[in-house]
């Protein structure tokens, strides 16, 4: 797996999404579940209150602030939270390794056994999810190569192809940061999408959709 080998390759301790609620939940008490309903789920009614999902977005952007802080060492964000991780705030290289849905359902059904009709539903499924947060936030989709400072198409590449193309482009911004500011970037953040469509990112932190 893409962020297994990234983790291992650059020595980061990996912080998901259940680990935000987790920390979230700690911290003002909110149950989980309730969570990933107001953070990644879509409007259900008419009747839903858009400012009450920007309190919980805020809970999430203001944990995650925190555990930067308190966190010492470098780090992989992955997850869809990594949508929340501002580039021009955190630091963070933005990396989007894409790939036809055609191919990832093929990847779903060789992985994990389904049938083709279901591939290609959770593939689509899990789509629709990474999309909330960017169309909330930024009224564009998950993908939107926009959102991203490094594109990469998977296509035929093998997963260690496309680690070693993500590490090289990390090493690059690596470098730059020693040059200019004296310091390296200390976080990476991956923002997950199954089966090979992603996107990545790394300054401060790297954030990667796989």
């Amino acid at each position: 797996m893409i962020i297994g080998e990234l983790a291992a390759a650059l020595r980061l301790k990996i912080y998901t999404d259940e680990m935000l609620f987790a920390d979230i939940s700690e911290r003002f008490g909110v149950p989980k579940k309730t969570l990933r309903r107001m953070i990644f789920g879509t409007a259900q009614s008419r009747n839903d209150n858009p400012f009450e999902k920007e309190i919980f977005v805020d809970l999430a952007r203001r944990t995650l602030a925190a555990q930067r802080k308190l966190f010492h060492g470098r780090r992989m964000f992955f997850g869809l939270h990594t949508t929340l991780l501002e580039p021009q705030l955190a630091r963070v290289l933005k990396v989007l390794v894409y790939d036809d849905e055609g191919l990832r359902v093929k990847r779903a059904m060789r992985q994990e056994g389904f049938s083709r009709i279901v591939a290609r539903e959770v593939v689509r499924q899990h789509d629709r999810k990474a999309s909330v947060l960017p169309l909330f936030l930024f009224h564009k989709e998950a993908y939107d190569r926009s959102l991203h400072d490094v594109v990469i198409h998977r296509g035929a590449k093998d997963a260690l192809e496309v680690t070693r193309q993500i590490i090289q482009h990390y090493n690059d911004i690596e470098s730059w940061f020693v040059h200019y500011q004296g310091a390296p970037p200390f976080a990476v953040a991956d923002t997950s999408n199954p089966y090979g469509g992603a996107g990545m990112t790394s300054r401060d932190a790297l954030a990667n959709m796989l």
